[in-house]
């Protein structure tokens, strides 16, 4: 009898545990977003572009958690696990839809204003490999953004250090943009410059005001891209949305912005006729949004209405439990009448990725049953036979039982530890010369 329990602990249950483990660690680190994303189907159109349109990366860091300190193995990690996430995102996205053209809303880095040139060549590194961005002529998508606050800052910051804007457009592109995807024109705008003062403003407000003059036959249709939403008075955001409508916030006067999460009423309006848009791409908001917008058309010769699609945002660890991003399809021939309604022309679906939170949930539950698994019996026989003095031998034999079950629990603990690291290192940059695993 003392032998039957001291005995050995079951090692083939126990070395299930590492096959299960690996198996949860591969399917909520990596394989989750393959399954997210093939619940996913692009929308259709006859002869379309893909474009998949992704917001608000804005990649943490130790602003963001200033709590860990700076430099720290904590803040590190936490860097892995949001690299990691969106690098997962695209590639999964990119290899399953092969979309034509990739748009960014903005807010790539975490804090890219505030970065000397060493920080933002450092960090602009690890932007480009979380996003993959395409360099050297790699081939693949064709990627455009606009400029976020988190990227280069308020018009104030602008005005005053204008390099931050420079380096930001010397490597991700012109803020201010119109490229042709498909039929249709996409016309990206500085919005973080538009309510302000200063060179950034005036050559912002001239190129769009300047679209004002290019409206002639063949008229060509347009999308709007910006950072910032347009006023949303009404607050209401579609059933998509995970919170609250914000109410919005702006800091500064006399046109010297510091901080805004909308865009002035008078600017939406002057952009909006300007540019005459079929529908308004935004991001900022971290969350999923729908409004329509009505201005006067000198196109259509009166008031119409325009859809302004706020996309969420793209990482996991920005406040949304329900990251995403929008798939497009752009027809190849828009026509050339003016529609400003675009109702069916541009096909648009929101695909939704893994939340965050039921992957831990999945880890903490099979945690649990780890734990009890391998230490639950041996301690329960253990309690037993001491509350029934059943002698040395047989106390000592379960207590050996015990040990040895405690043993093979650090054993998987380090197991999960070291896998659930060097899956991270695959994706993350931070971690990438730790584990000495090329991209």
């Amino acid at each position: 009898r003392a032998e039957r329990r001291g005995g050995r602990p079951p090692r083939v249950l126990y070395a299930s545990l590492f096959v299960i483990w690996g198996a949860v660690l591969h399917h909520g680190e990596v394989y989750s977003h393959v399954v997210a994303q093939r619940r996913c189907s692009w929308p259709h159109g006859a002869n379309g572009t893909r474009v998949m349109v992704t917001a608000d990366p804005q990649l943490v860091d130790e602003y963001t958690y200033r709590e860990l300190g700076r430099r720290s193995r904590a803040l590190a990690f936490a860097e892995a696990v949001c690299d990691a996430y969106v690098r997962r995102t695209m590639k999964a996205g990119l290899r399953r839809f092969a979309p034509r053209n990739v748009v960014f809303l903005g807010d790539l880095f975490g804090q890219g204003a505030r970065r000397n040139e060493d920080e933002w060549r450092s960090l602009r590194r690890r932007v480009d490999a979380a996003l993959w961005w395409p360099r050297n002529g790699d081939g693949g998508p064709l990627y455009h953004t606009v400029a976020g606050n988190h990227d280069v800052g308020y018009s104030e910051v602008i005005r005053h250090h204008p390099r931050i804007l420079a380096r930001f457009e010397e490597w991700y592109g012109k803020s201010n943009f119109v490229e042709r995807i498909g039929g249709v024109d996409f016309v990206g705008v500085n919005a973080m410059v538009l309510d302000g003062k200063g060179p950034a403003t005036d050559e912002t407000w001239a190129f769009v005001d300047g679209l004002s003059a290019q409206k002639k036959e063949p008229y060509v249709k347009r999308v709007l891209v910006t950072h910032l939403p347009l006023p949303n008075p009404s607050q209401r955001c579609g059933p998509f949305r995970n919170s609250q409508a914000i109410q919005g916030r702006t800091l500064g006067s006399d046109k010297e912005i510091i901080y805004q999460d909308y865009l002035s009423d008078e600017s939406a309006q002057r952009l909006l006729r300007a540019v005459e848009p079929v529908l308004v791409l935004s991001g900022h908001d971290h969350d999923q949004c729908e409004v329509t917008h009505a201005y006067e058309s000198a196109l259509a010769g009166g008031t119409v209405a325009v859809t302004e699609i706020t996309v969420g945002t793209v990482s996991a660890l920005n406040g949304n439990d329900q990251p995403s991003y929008l798939m497009l399809t752009v027809p190849e021939a828009a026509g050339e009448s003016f529609d400003a309604s675009g109702s069916g022309l541009i096909q648009h679906k929101l695909c939704f990725l893994p939340e965050i939170r039921e992957i831990l949930r999945t880890y903490a539950h099979v945690g649990v049953v780890s734990v009890l698994t391998i230490l639950g019996p041996p301690l329960g026989e253990l309690i037993a036979a001491a509350k029934k003095f059943e002698g040395r031998p047989v106390i000592a034999l379960c207590f050996r039982r015990f040990l040895h079950g405690l043993i093979y629990l650090i054993g998987l603990l380090i197991f999960v530890a070291g896998g659930f690291i060097s899956l991270l290192a695959r994706d993350s940059m931070i971690l990438r010369s730790l584990a000495r695993i090329e991209y």
